[in-house]
């Protein structure tokens, strides 16, 4: 697909169709045109009008609330970034992914939309990067999606909380064996959670905390012991879609939240896993919930995008120094909630889709941030706009983006690689991946975060929460 066309701030973005005209675009065109003849016409016969249809609105392409960074013009890129890789043996939002220890990806649960209503999934599968395929690994005790997946130190997957097919959440987790491809249920959550965050602790423990439950925000946390399975309950104030990264120092980063009931908040946490106690610090410069974050190999943590306390999306990102106590504020290339955010081998972060507004379209473009600078780039434009996917950390220092919702509520079943050098001669040609036969409509939950909750490890760089 080509890049979305922007004039004045406005997109206008089509998915590929093979058997039907995009009215929208015509229309968008049609008034292009006139504006064009009216412009002539107005200029007089020995004039030439300069409408300029090949530029950008870079100051509305680096809109940010806060004090305006220089900007650096880039255009984006013709040319998808990604590389289509495989086809999911089911199409799939909202999952898991999750980097094994042999180099595999274990993709877990999900949302799918069967005639109109949401279906939660059982099934689970491996993509192998040698053979670039997906191979059938079982299915969970319960269907979910929105529930975290973390790897534990014995190589088995804790697989807590999440959604029901009715959008209910959930008491139940369950432990997935990859080497013997099957779950079994271990204790229930104190509290059901949907949209939470999880990260294993230093000493092997898990910390699992905020999240929506029945009654809205669950501003506690747990932690899992895998040694007995059982969660045990532990207080903190931070809840509803907050994110969690672990420090260098094995102490864990809590922030923002708020959720469908709440408004987002700029207050963070620090955890500190030796004392089991929770400390308030340094504010946010910009209230954020359903935002993602990873830690830099500089020991700072990024926090990206996310909604504000007015449910507007953000277009901004700031770094959290743990020696200072301070937030650094970053202008993104554009404004976007249920991204995925990956840190490369180089230190840069790679931004992939997510949603432009509340309730609105996924969108398609992809950004590369060098934090150490501040300054986001566009780097093109994926073939299909998508939210809701996961983005893994390979071995070889690419990028696995699997799945997600695309435009028109439709859920995809692909797979596409991110090479931050290019892709190797033995790649295979950059084309998309046809749409999934899918009869979709509705949506996921408002407010459910998109990409694993659980991030594959960076090499060289503890692992943290998406």
């Amino acid at each position: 697909m080509p890049p979305p066309v922007q004039y004045g701030g406005s997109r206008w973005q089509s998915t590929p169709s093979s058997a039907s005209t995009n009215w929208s675009v015509l229309i968008g065109l049609g008034i292009v045109a006139i504006a064009i003849v009216a412009i002539v016409a107005n200029a007089g016969n020995s004039q030439t009008a300069n409408y300029p249809l090949d530029t950008f609105d870079y100051n509305q392409v680096y809109a940010t609330a806060a004090p305006q960074e220089t900007y650096v013009p880039v255009a984006f890129p013709a040319a998808d970034p990604l590389v289509a890789v495989g086809k999911l043996n089911t199409a799939r939002a909202n999952h898991t992914a999750t980097l094994l220890p042999d180099g595999r990806v274990l993709v877990v649960g999900g949302l799918n939309i069967v005639s109109g209503s949401d279906s939660a999934l059982t099934s689970i599968e491996i993509y192998d990067p040698k053979t670039r395929s997906f191979t059938a690994a079982g299915d969970l005790k319960d269907a979910r999606y929105d529930h975290t997946a973390t790897l534990l130190r014995d190589g088995t997957v804790l697989i807590a909380g999440g959604r029901n097919g009715g959008g209910g959440p959930l008491y139940s987790a369950e432990i997935y064996d990859p080497k013997a491809g099957t779950t079994r249920y271990t204790g229930n959550l104190k509290s059901a959670r949907a949209a939470a965050s999880a990260v294993l602790l230093n000493s092997g423990l898990v910390l699992i905390v905020g999240g929506e439950s029945f009654s809205g925000d669950v501003t506690s946390a747990e932690i899992y012991d895998p040694s007995t399975g059982v969660f045990s309950r532990t207080d903190t104030q931070s809840g509803g879609f907050v994110t969690a990264t672990k420090m260098a120092d094995g102490r864990v980063l809590i922030a923002g939240g708020g959720s469908d009931t709440s408004l987002a908040v700029s207050s963070t946490t620090r955890y500190d896993p030796t004392g089991n106690l929770f400390t308030q610090t340094a504010m946010m410069q910009v209230p954020r919930m359903a935002a993602t974050a990873c830690l830099l190999p500089n020991g700072l943590v990024l926090i990206v995008g996310g909604y504000d306390d007015g449910k507007q999306v953000n277009a901004t990102a700031e770094a959290y120094d743990p020696a200072g106590g301070d937030f650094k504020l970053m202008t993104l290339a554009d404004a976007r909630v249920h991204n995925t955010t990956t840190v490369l081998g180089d230190g840069s972060v790679l931004i992939v889709g997510g949603q432009d507004s509340y309730g609105g379209d996924p969108i398609a473009t992809v950004e590369r941030l060098d934090p150490v600078n501040g300054i986001s780039n566009p780097i093109g434009t994926m073939s299909f706009a998508r939210m809701g996917h996961t983005a893994t950390l390979l071995a070889d220092g690419s990028v696995l983006i699997v799945g997600g919702e695309a435009i028109n509520e439709t859920i995809l079943g692909d797979a596409a690689v991110y090479w931050p050098n290019g892709a190797p001669a033995a790649a295979p040609s950059p084309s998309p991946s046809p749409l999934p036969s899918v009869s979709t409509s509705g949506s996921p939950a408002a407010g459910a975060p998109s990409g694993s909750p659980a991030t594959s490890p960076v090499p060289t760089v503890s692992p943290a929460a998406s």
